[in-house]
Protein backbone atom coordinates (compact mmCIF):
# COMPACT_ATOMS: atom_id res chain seq x y z
CA UNK A 1 0.00 0.00 0.00
CA UNK A 2 1.23 3.59 -0.92
CA UNK A 3 2.36 6.19 1.18
CA UNK A 4 1.00 9.89 0.25
CA UNK A 5 3.62 13.11 0.16
CA UNK A 6 2.32 15.98 -0.29
CA UNK A 7 4.14 19.00 -1.98
CA UNK A 8 2.27 22.60 -2.06
CA UNK A 9 4.35 25.33 -3.94
CA UNK A 10 3.95 27.61 -6.59
CA UNK A 11 5.83 28.36 -10.11
CA UNK A 12 9.94 28.13 -9.76
CA UNK A 13 9.72 27.44 -5.89
CA UNK A 14 7.33 24.01 -6.71
CA UNK A 15 10.15 22.92 -9.35
CA UNK A 16 12.63 22.78 -6.99
CA UNK A 17 11.11 21.61 -4.01
CA UNK A 18 9.73 18.29 -6.65
CA UNK A 19 13.42 18.32 -8.01
CA UNK A 20 14.86 18.41 -4.39
CA UNK A 21 12.15 15.57 -3.02
CA UNK A 22 12.31 13.44 -5.71
CA UNK A 23 16.69 13.18 -5.49
CA UNK A 24 16.21 12.85 -1.76
CA UNK A 25 13.81 9.44 -2.45
CA UNK A 26 16.51 8.61 -4.93
CA UNK A 27 19.26 8.68 -1.72
CA UNK A 28 17.35 6.22 0.00
CA UNK A 29 16.01 3.97 -3.09
CA UNK A 30 12.68 5.03 -4.01
CA UNK A 31 13.74 5.58 -8.17
CA UNK A 32 11.14 7.58 -9.92
CA UNK A 33 9.11 4.78 -11.31
CA UNK A 34 6.10 6.92 -13.22
CA UNK A 35 4.62 10.51 -13.92
CA UNK A 36 0.74 11.33 -13.82
CA UNK A 37 -1.22 14.15 -14.07
CA UNK A 38 -4.29 14.07 -12.19
CA UNK A 39 -6.64 11.26 -12.24
CA UNK A 40 -9.14 9.64 -9.62
CA UNK A 41 -8.48 8.72 -6.47
CA UNK A 42 -9.82 4.75 -7.11
CA UNK A 43 -7.77 4.11 -9.72
CA UNK A 44 -4.45 5.47 -8.36
CA UNK A 45 -4.44 3.65 -5.38
CA UNK A 46 -5.71 0.60 -6.79
CA UNK A 47 -2.38 0.64 -9.51
CA UNK A 48 -0.04 1.26 -6.49
CA UNK A 49 -1.64 -1.22 -3.95
CA UNK A 50 0.61 -3.96 -5.12
CA UNK A 51 4.44 -4.49 -5.21
CA UNK A 52 6.30 -7.91 -6.53
CA UNK A 53 8.39 -9.75 -4.26
CA UNK A 54 11.58 -8.86 -6.13
CA UNK A 55 10.50 -5.35 -7.25
CA UNK A 56 12.34 -2.16 -5.84
CA UNK A 57 11.19 0.54 -3.72
CA UNK A 58 9.34 2.74 -6.35
CA UNK A 59 8.12 6.54 -6.59
CA UNK A 60 5.08 7.64 -8.50
CA UNK A 61 5.01 11.43 -9.02
CA UNK A 62 1.41 12.64 -9.65
CA UNK A 63 1.49 16.59 -11.00
CA UNK A 64 -2.08 18.42 -10.94
CA UNK A 65 -2.75 16.92 -8.28
CA UNK A 66 -5.49 19.12 -7.33
CA UNK A 67 -7.43 17.34 -10.08
CA UNK A 68 -7.60 14.64 -7.84
CA UNK A 69 -10.31 16.21 -5.77
CA UNK A 70 -10.99 15.46 -2.16
CA UNK A 71 -8.93 12.37 -0.65
CA UNK A 72 -12.50 9.66 -0.52
CA UNK A 73 -13.82 8.85 2.99
CA UNK A 74 -13.54 4.76 3.20
CA UNK A 75 -10.27 4.76 1.18
CA UNK A 76 -8.03 5.25 4.43
CA UNK A 77 -7.09 2.07 4.75
CA UNK A 78 -4.97 1.57 1.69
CA UNK A 79 -2.60 4.29 3.12
CA UNK A 80 0.68 3.57 4.51
CA UNK A 81 3.04 5.37 6.46
CA UNK A 82 6.97 6.53 5.29
CA UNK A 83 7.68 2.77 5.57
CA UNK A 84 5.88 1.78 2.60
CA UNK A 85 7.75 0.91 -0.38
CA UNK A 86 5.67 2.77 -2.65
CA UNK A 87 5.41 6.79 -1.93
CA UNK A 88 3.16 8.77 -4.05
CA UNK A 89 4.45 12.66 -4.75
CA UNK A 90 1.32 14.59 -5.18
CA UNK A 91 1.99 18.29 -6.41
CA UNK A 92 -0.27 21.05 -5.74
CA UNK A 93 -0.06 24.67 -6.16
CA UNK A 94 -1.83 25.45 -2.99
CA UNK A 95 -1.80 24.20 0.55
CA UNK A 96 -4.47 21.28 0.47
CA UNK A 97 -5.48 20.76 3.54
CA UNK A 98 -9.10 21.21 2.89
CA UNK A 99 -8.95 18.18 0.85
CA UNK A 100 -8.14 15.51 3.42
CA UNK A 101 -9.50 14.55 6.27
CA UNK A 102 -7.96 15.85 9.52
CA UNK A 103 -7.93 11.78 11.05
CA UNK A 104 -5.28 10.93 8.42
CA UNK A 105 -3.10 13.85 8.38
CA UNK A 106 -0.60 12.25 10.43
CA UNK A 107 -0.31 9.11 8.10
CA UNK A 108 0.83 11.71 5.48
CA UNK A 109 4.07 13.29 4.87
CA UNK A 110 3.62 17.08 4.17
CA UNK A 111 6.19 19.18 2.37
CA UNK A 112 6.13 22.98 1.84
CA UNK A 113 8.35 25.37 -0.27
CA UNK A 114 10.87 27.31 2.34
CA UNK A 115 9.85 30.33 3.63
CA UNK A 116 12.39 33.21 2.07
CA UNK A 117 12.90 36.52 3.14
CA UNK A 118 12.19 39.05 0.47
CA UNK A 119 13.58 42.48 2.27
CA UNK A 120 16.51 44.11 4.20
CA UNK A 121 18.75 42.28 6.24
CA UNK A 122 16.58 39.15 6.39
CA UNK A 123 17.17 38.57 2.80
CA UNK A 124 20.61 39.58 3.15
CA UNK A 125 21.04 36.75 6.16
CA UNK A 126 19.35 33.95 3.91
CA UNK A 127 21.62 34.56 0.78
CA UNK A 128 24.53 34.79 2.71
CA UNK A 129 23.51 31.40 4.42
CA UNK A 130 22.61 29.66 1.07
CA UNK A 131 26.36 31.12 -0.12
CA UNK A 132 28.15 29.66 2.71
CA UNK A 133 26.23 26.39 2.33
CA UNK A 134 27.56 26.05 -1.48
CA UNK A 135 31.27 27.13 0.35
CA UNK A 136 31.02 30.85 -1.27
CA UNK A 137 32.56 33.77 -0.16
CA UNK A 138 31.70 37.34 -0.90
CA UNK A 139 33.09 40.98 -0.86
CA UNK A 140 30.98 43.12 1.00
CA UNK A 141 30.86 44.86 -2.55
CA UNK A 142 30.02 41.60 -4.82
CA UNK A 143 27.31 40.76 -2.05
CA UNK A 144 25.56 44.28 -2.41
CA UNK A 145 25.82 44.42 -5.97
CA UNK A 146 24.65 39.99 -6.46
CA UNK A 147 21.65 41.24 -3.60
CA UNK A 148 20.90 44.15 -5.38
CA UNK A 149 20.25 42.86 -8.68
CA UNK A 150 18.72 39.55 -8.62
CA UNK A 151 15.33 39.60 -7.34
CA UNK A 152 13.98 36.11 -7.46
CA UNK A 153 14.85 33.47 -4.94
CA UNK A 154 14.77 31.02 -7.55
CA UNK A 155 17.19 33.32 -9.43
CA UNK A 156 19.41 33.69 -6.62
CA UNK A 157 19.80 30.18 -6.15
CA UNK A 158 20.64 29.30 -10.03
CA UNK A 159 23.31 32.69 -9.63
CA UNK A 160 24.92 31.09 -6.55
CA UNK A 161 25.28 27.74 -8.08
CA UNK A 162 26.72 29.21 -10.93
CA UNK A 163 29.29 31.01 -9.20
CA UNK A 164 29.99 27.63 -6.88
CA UNK A 165 30.80 25.93 -10.17
CA UNK A 166 32.93 28.52 -12.04
CA UNK A 167 34.68 30.00 -8.69
CA UNK A 168 38.21 29.19 -8.06
CA UNK A 169 38.12 29.02 -3.90
CA UNK A 170 38.75 32.61 -3.09
CA UNK A 171 36.56 35.28 -1.88
CA UNK A 172 33.88 36.27 -5.00
CA UNK A 173 34.55 40.02 -6.23
CA UNK A 174 32.15 42.91 -8.10
CA UNK A 175 33.63 41.51 -11.38
CA UNK A 176 33.46 37.76 -10.72
CA UNK A 177 29.50 38.62 -10.60
CA UNK A 178 29.44 40.96 -13.47
CA UNK A 179 31.02 38.61 -15.38
CA UNK A 180 28.75 35.68 -14.76
CA UNK A 181 25.76 36.80 -13.28
CA UNK A 182 24.70 39.15 -16.26
CA UNK A 183 24.17 39.10 -19.83
CA UNK A 184 26.23 41.10 -22.41
CA UNK A 185 23.46 43.59 -22.30
CA UNK A 186 23.07 44.24 -18.82
CA UNK A 187 26.36 43.90 -17.87
CA UNK A 188 27.44 46.70 -20.22
CA UNK A 189 24.84 48.86 -19.07
CA UNK A 190 26.02 48.26 -15.23
CA UNK A 191 29.58 49.10 -16.39
CA UNK A 192 28.31 52.00 -17.96
CA UNK A 193 26.95 53.65 -14.86
CA UNK A 194 29.88 52.13 -12.41
CA UNK A 195 32.07 53.73 -14.95
CA UNK A 196 30.24 57.26 -14.71
CA UNK A 197 30.23 57.18 -11.27
CA UNK A 198 33.83 56.31 -10.95
CA UNK A 199 34.82 59.22 -13.82
CA UNK A 200 36.03 56.07 -15.57
CA UNK A 201 36.41 57.37 -19.32
CA UNK A 202 37.73 54.05 -20.91
CA UNK A 203 35.20 52.10 -19.10
CA UNK A 204 32.42 54.38 -20.31
CA UNK A 205 33.54 54.23 -23.72
CA UNK A 206 33.66 50.42 -24.02
CA UNK A 207 30.13 50.04 -22.42
CA UNK A 208 28.76 52.29 -24.65
CA UNK A 209 29.31 50.75 -27.79
CA UNK A 210 27.57 47.75 -26.14
CA UNK A 211 24.58 49.46 -24.53
CA UNK A 212 23.73 51.07 -27.61
CA UNK A 213 22.63 48.21 -29.20
CA UNK A 214 19.66 48.03 -26.72
CA UNK A 215 16.58 50.74 -26.61
CA UNK A 216 17.53 53.90 -25.71
CA UNK A 217 14.69 55.15 -23.55
CA UNK A 218 15.64 52.28 -20.98
CA UNK A 219 18.84 53.16 -20.76
CA UNK A 220 18.35 56.75 -19.98
CA UNK A 221 16.11 55.61 -17.37
CA UNK A 222 19.25 54.13 -15.64
CA UNK A 223 21.22 56.80 -15.80
CA UNK A 224 18.29 58.90 -14.92
CA UNK A 225 17.87 56.69 -11.69
CA UNK A 226 20.74 56.41 -10.66
CA UNK A 227 22.37 60.06 -11.19
CA UNK A 228 19.08 61.57 -9.81
CA UNK A 229 20.21 59.68 -6.65
CA UNK A 230 23.40 61.35 -7.17
CA UNK A 231 22.26 64.86 -7.41
CA UNK A 232 20.02 64.86 -4.31
CA UNK A 233 22.73 63.53 -2.10
CA UNK A 234 25.18 66.32 -3.36
CA UNK A 235 21.96 68.74 -2.02
CA UNK A 236 22.01 67.22 1.36
CA UNK A 237 24.51 67.89 4.12
CA UNK A 238 23.75 65.31 6.66
CA UNK A 239 24.25 61.28 6.40
CA UNK A 240 20.21 60.88 8.19
CA UNK A 241 19.28 63.30 5.40
CA UNK A 242 21.30 61.19 2.38
CA UNK A 243 19.98 58.31 3.92
CA UNK A 244 16.19 59.36 4.18
CA UNK A 245 16.33 60.19 0.12
CA UNK A 246 18.11 56.96 -0.94
CA UNK A 247 14.96 55.54 0.87
CA UNK A 248 12.72 57.19 -0.58
CA UNK A 249 13.90 56.50 -4.17
CA UNK A 250 14.23 52.87 -3.20
CA UNK A 251 17.83 52.55 -3.84
CA UNK A 252 19.81 49.80 -2.78
CA UNK A 253 22.94 49.76 -0.97
CA UNK A 254 25.22 48.95 -3.91
CA UNK A 255 23.48 52.05 -6.07
CA UNK A 256 23.27 54.30 -2.83
CA UNK A 257 27.37 54.09 -2.65
CA UNK A 258 27.74 54.49 -6.37
CA UNK A 259 25.69 57.21 -6.42
CA UNK A 260 27.78 58.89 -2.77
CA UNK A 261 30.76 58.01 -4.76
CA UNK A 262 29.76 60.20 -8.17
CA UNK A 263 28.96 63.01 -5.92
CA UNK A 264 32.67 63.11 -5.27
CA UNK A 265 33.52 63.44 -8.57
CA UNK A 266 31.15 66.01 -9.89
CA UNK A 267 29.58 69.25 -9.01
CA UNK A 268 25.96 69.39 -7.92
CA UNK A 269 26.00 71.87 -10.75
CA UNK A 270 27.08 69.45 -13.19
CA UNK A 271 24.66 66.61 -11.75
CA UNK A 272 21.99 68.95 -12.71
CA UNK A 273 22.95 69.69 -15.89
CA UNK A 274 23.10 65.93 -16.62
CA UNK A 275 19.76 65.13 -15.38
CA UNK A 276 18.24 68.33 -17.49
CA UNK A 277 19.62 66.30 -20.58
CA UNK A 278 18.51 63.15 -19.98
CA UNK A 279 15.09 64.37 -19.87
CA UNK A 280 15.65 66.15 -22.79
CA UNK A 281 16.30 63.14 -24.39
CA UNK A 282 13.37 61.01 -23.09
CA UNK A 283 11.61 63.92 -24.00
CA UNK A 284 12.80 64.00 -27.57
CA UNK A 285 12.23 60.68 -28.05
CA UNK A 286 8.57 60.48 -26.92
CA UNK A 287 7.68 63.77 -28.92
CA UNK A 288 9.54 62.86 -32.64
CA UNK A 289 12.60 65.62 -32.24
CA UNK A 290 15.55 62.79 -32.08
CA UNK A 291 18.77 63.07 -31.02
CA UNK A 292 19.38 59.43 -30.80
CA UNK A 293 22.52 57.15 -29.86
CA UNK A 294 24.09 60.41 -30.93
CA UNK A 295 22.99 63.07 -28.55
CA UNK A 296 23.58 60.93 -25.82
CA UNK A 297 26.87 59.90 -26.57
CA UNK A 298 27.93 64.18 -26.31
CA UNK A 299 26.03 64.18 -22.94
CA UNK A 300 28.05 61.70 -21.30
CA UNK A 301 31.04 62.96 -23.17
CA UNK A 302 30.32 66.52 -21.60
CA UNK A 303 29.44 64.98 -18.36
CA UNK A 304 33.00 63.29 -18.07
CA UNK A 305 34.77 66.57 -19.30
CA UNK A 306 32.87 67.99 -15.78
CA UNK A 307 34.22 66.16 -13.84
CA UNK A 308 36.21 68.35 -11.16
CA UNK A 309 39.25 65.96 -10.12
CA UNK A 310 39.87 65.03 -13.21
CA UNK A 311 38.34 61.90 -15.82
CA UNK A 312 40.22 58.75 -14.67
CA UNK A 313 41.95 56.71 -18.16
CA UNK A 314 42.16 53.57 -16.29
CA UNK A 315 40.14 50.50 -17.40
Amino acid sequence: MPHLMIVSAAGTSQRRLVSDTVDREGEIGFSLSSRREGGEWNELLSSETGIGLFEAKRLVLVEEAHELGKFPLGMESLLEGPESWIHILLVYPEEPRSLFDKSIYQRLTWLKAEEIPRFGAARQRWVEAKARALGLSFSPEAMSLLLDTVEDPEEMLSELSKLKDFSRGGSIGVEDVRILCFDEGEKALLQLLDGLCEADRNKVIEAFRHVRRRELIPVVAALHNRFRLALYRSCLASSRCRKSAGEALKARPYQDRQAEQATRHYSREALSVFIRDLCAINIGEKTGNRGGWLELEMILLDFLASCRHGVSKKN
